[in-house]
């Protein structure tokens, strides 16, 4: 029994050895060179199956002076199959160079045992990389005991005493244990890496889709202003000063277009660049000057009640696109009509923008999704991604916002920013 447990230690320690270096290379070392040559992950892979078998060969169980035995098979089987038929070779020469030192017929039983698998796992090795899990599991195992019977059977026939059942059953058992358990834990890692390696691709993927669908969305506000100051100028009773300031204000419209796609292709996502004070009275009265076409094609009525010398930090053209947004979505939100009202004041250290229609409204789940990429109200019409533009402004603003609406009834948006005390020069 003492001899017994005594293998079952040793076995133990060598497997809890192999499986904490094949995780943390596989881990830490392995998944980050994809960008190297293969040569350097061959090598790789034989050193750290190399280190292995020493460390095996080292901390064996000595049965007699002849023979010794360990998991020395799982880094040479594994190290072959992953590494290939050049990998299996050079394993081949580290073991009987580790075991050498030790002499006794166990290094010819070694010397024999090793070159038959040896053969099988450089034969094997590409096949075994296009298997599923459940054929790799079958595939070491079959090796697995292939080896040991092997073993047991030359070690019996020059040995004066041969092995006993139970020590035979341990050394197999632990042995193949040990490399399903190793193999289930590789697979598992490269498995999660490959997933993980297509989420990437997928999110690269996506956020291509998500900047030329917020580009259409973004651009489409200022073309929207245009369009209705030019079929104003239709009128035929417009004086010449009101259709010089309608054409100079569709071709500022049209400077902004061209100005956000400048800024899209540069950014993959709103960022604050320089910072200066802004009026929010200010920058509310120039959008409702060029919304004002637009609303009247809703029959929406706009009022307002807006605070002078009321003053944020942040970018002035990402700020009007952040409330163009907003006002665009509430005046969209009343086809058939509504009032539109907005508010600005001092709230202590911040300062409040209460944006409120009285349009179709929204549902509690509907509110809650407000931001997220795609989803939208207005169903094949939108995109959603107005509203993630809005948030990420907001947000990089240092400000929060937060919405209320029922359905039928209407939808309240409230903006909090911090207040700048000074009017910037």
């Amino acid at each position: 029994m003492r001899k017994i447990m005594g293998l079952f230690k040793d076995l133990l320690f060598n497997l809890l050895f192999i499986l904490f270096s094949a995780l943390a290379c596989q881990l830490f070392v392995i998944d980050r060179l994809s960008h190297i040559l293969m040569r350097h992950y061959k090598i790789l892979i034989i050193g750290i199956s190399g280190l292995q078998v020493i460390f095996c060969i080292t901390f064996s169980y000595r049965e007699t002076n002849q023979f010794i035995f360990d998991l020395r098979l799982i880094p040479v089987v594994l190290g072959g199959l992953y590494g290939g038929p050049a990998a299996s070779y050079c394993l081949f020469i580290i073991v009987l160079l580790a075991r050498l030192p030790y002499g006794g017929h166990g290094f010819w039983v070694t010397f024999v045992c090793m070159f038959g698998i040896t053969l099988l796992v450089s034969l094997l090795s590409n096949t075994y990389r296009s298997q599923n899990l459940r054929r790799k599991l079958a595939l070491a195992a079959g090796l697995a005991v292939l080896y040991s019977f092997s073993v047991f059977f030359l070690k019996n026939w020059l040995a004066d005493q041969p092995s006993n059942w139970n020590f035979v059953g341990i050394y197999i058992v632990t042995l193949l244990a040990g490399i399903m358990i190793i193999i289930y834990l590789i697979e598992l890692v490269r498995q999660n890496e490959l997933l993980r390696s297509a989420v990437l691709k997928s999110e690269k993927s996506e956020m291509v889709s998500q900047l030329a669908a917020s580009l259409s969305h973004e651009v489409r506000n200022p073309l929207t202003v245009t369009r209705g100051f030019l079929q104003m100028l239709k009128e035929p009773s417009l004086d010449g000063r009101k259709k010089e300031f309608y054409l100079d204000t569709a071709i500022d419209e049209l400077d902004r277009a061209e100005s956000i796609i400048k800024e899209y292709l540069m950014f993959s996502k709103p960022k604050t660049d320089s910072l200066s004070a802004i009026s929010i009275k200010s920058e509310i009265v120039k959008l409702l000057d060029l919304l004002e076409p637009y609303a009247n094609n809703f029959s929406v009525k706009i009022q307002t009640l807006l605070e002078d010398d009321l003053f944020v930090s942040g970018e002035a053209t990402k700020f009007q696109q952040c409330l163009l947004n907003i006002l665009k979505n509430c005046i969209e939100a009343m086809p058939n009509g509504g009032n539109l009202s907005i508010e600005s004041f001092k709230s202590g250290s911040y300062a409040s923008v209460h944006i409120k229609d009285t349009g179709i409204g929204m549902t509690p789940s509907q509110v809650a999704r407000l931001g997220e990429p795609y989803f939208s109200t207005k169903h094949d019409k939108g995109t959603g991604l107005g509203m993630v533009v809005v948030f990420k402004i907001i947000q990089e603003m240092g400000g929060t916002m937060e919405t209320h609406s029922n359905i039928h009834k209407g939808t309240e948006f409230i903006l909090k920013l911090p207040r700048e005390k000074f009017k910037s020069i």
